[in-house]
């Protein structure tokens, strides 16, 4: 039996997104490991294809999930299959033009969107990256696997918080909360409204806080929060990274130029390190990429104790439901929003632990187990066997009849 061939739709590899990050680690290691794995891009590459370390890298199109194109790229890299990491609302079925799917999915809400449930049951296998979202397809009798995201151990580690404080100009006398997240959507799903207010209901208790928003300022972008103009609200002082702002801010935004270029993992690496804690409560995770990041780098994390955020947390605080409101979305599916009082009392559990040697290695120590190394040997090498064998043995022009037959 001959490795599997495969694509994937998903960001360009090089581009600063969680799913751009993950298909960057992925993809190469596979095509070591025989396994041969092109990529359809559907953001950051256009137009003709092109060799990025050794994989194929097409372009996208007209259609912004480069519907259009998945099905001739995948018979042009003669693939067995294409597997996508997106957000499965965006999916055409139909598109696939009889290509076996291989969808890789996040689930963001409390249970699996009505959409997204009748799109993966039209795949030929799908592949969760949460053990939330498995307890989930546990109950719809579909066969899955399960493949978490990964970071690189060995880019993201502790750096001195002190060395990294000082090369990234921040107050070195301070405590510091982060929050890496994107700001997009408005109202955005990382409750940025909530995670302010609390930092600044400690910050009035304790002078000495100052918060560190790794995301877009939203002065300027396409569907954010004008994150600004709310700072002014709370009677917040804002400046910049890499700025005189910065000395008296009492909120750090990243640079925003900076921010559009893509921050280095190893930039990122001592961004977490110079923390003394990463808050980021959202509405809900279909992951939680920068939760495993900052606590690799020894910084304890505050989450949500809801969808993928709870199963993440090695070394901090959980927001408990109790202390936050259930939302029904656009897709049919609950999330929760966070209350600002939840999250401001464990701010103040983390800020009484400051300097914490125990939290800290804690952190780095748990988040070990999602090491890429680990999670190709662990997960995706006996799951790209099962697929082969699957593949191997399923009916011509029947991919979908098993799984379909659970929505009758």
């Amino acid at each position: 039996m001959h490795k599997l061939r495969f694509t994937v739709i998903s960001n360009a590899p090089w581009t600063p997104t969680g799913y751009g990050q993950q298909t960057a680690l992925f993809a190469p290691r596979l095509n070591k490991t025989s396994h041969e794995v092109g990529i359809i891009s559907t953001y950051g590459h256009q137009g003709t294809p092109i060799n990025w370390n050794g994989v194929q890298v097409f372009g996208s199109s007209f259609h912004p999930y480069a519907m259009d194109v998945m099905h001739g790229h995948s018979k042009t890299f003669k693939a067995d299959a294409v597997m996508t990491l997106l957000d499965l609302q965006v999916m055409e079925v139909s598109a696939l033009m009889g290509t076996k799917w291989i969808p890789w999915f996040p689930v963001d809400h409390v249970t699996i969107p009505p959409i997204i449930m009748q799109n993966v049951a039209q795949s030929f296998h799908p592949i969760t990256m949460s053990k939330h979202a498995s307890g989930e397809m546990d109950r719809t009798g579909i066969d899955y696997s399960y493949i978490p995201c990964a970071i690189d151990t060995k880019v993201f580690k502790p750096y001195p918080m002190a060395e990294a404080r000082e090369a990234l100009k921040f107050p070195t006398d301070k405590f510091i909360i982060g929050m890496v997240a994107m700001n997009k959507g408005n109202p955005s799903r990382k409750a940025f409204h909530q995670n302010i207010a609390a930092f600044a209901a400690l910050k009035q208790k304790y002078g000495d806080c100052v918060l560190y928003l790794h995301t877009l300022d939203g002065v300027r972008g396409y569907e954010t929060e004008n994150l600004l103009e709310y700072c002014n609200a709370l009677g917040l002082k804002y400046g910049y990274a890499f700025t005189e702002s910065a000395n008296t801010a009492d909120v750090i935004f990243a640079d925003q130029y900076g921010l559009s270029l893509g921050y280095t993992p190893e930039m990122m690496a001592q961004i977490y390190s110079s923390l003394d804690v990463h808050c980021g409560v959202t509405r809900g995770e279909g992951f939680g990429i920068p939760i495993v990041e900052a606590q690799a780098c020894g910084c304890p994390v505050i989450v949500g104790d809801w969808t993928s955020m709870p199963e993440l947390v090695f070394s901090g605080w959980k927001v408990d439901k109790k202390d936050a409101d259930p939302v029904f979305t656009q897709l049919g599916a609950f999330q929760f929003i966070p209350r600002i009082s939840g999250i401001a009392e464990k701010l103040e559990q983390a800020y009484q632990m400051r300097g914490n040697q125990d939290y800290r290695k804690r952190a780095v120590d748990g988040a070990k187990a999602y090491d890429i190394e680990k999670v190709i040997s662990k997960y995706w090498l006996p799951t790209l066997k099962k697929i082969e064998g699957l593949i191997a043995n399923a009916p011509k022009n029947d991919n979908l009849s098993q799984n379909l037959s659970v929505l009758r």
